[in-house]
């Protein structure tokens, strides 16, 4: 699959909420704070492509 960075935050949600079906809250707490850190990398990113 690829994603284009225009859609890589939809992606993000998507993972977002599947993951609020997972029964363990460490791991839902764990990829809510990797998900994050991918949310600031594409923010960087884009500031450096712009």
């Amino acid at each position: 699959m690829k994603i284009t960075l225009s859609n890589a935050d939809a992606a993000l949600d998507d993972v977002l909420r599947d993951t609020d079906k997972l029964h363990s809250q460490e791991l839902r707490k764990t990829i809510a704070e990797y998900i994050e850190a991918q949310r600031e990398a594409l923010k960087a990113l884009r500031k450096k492509l712009h």
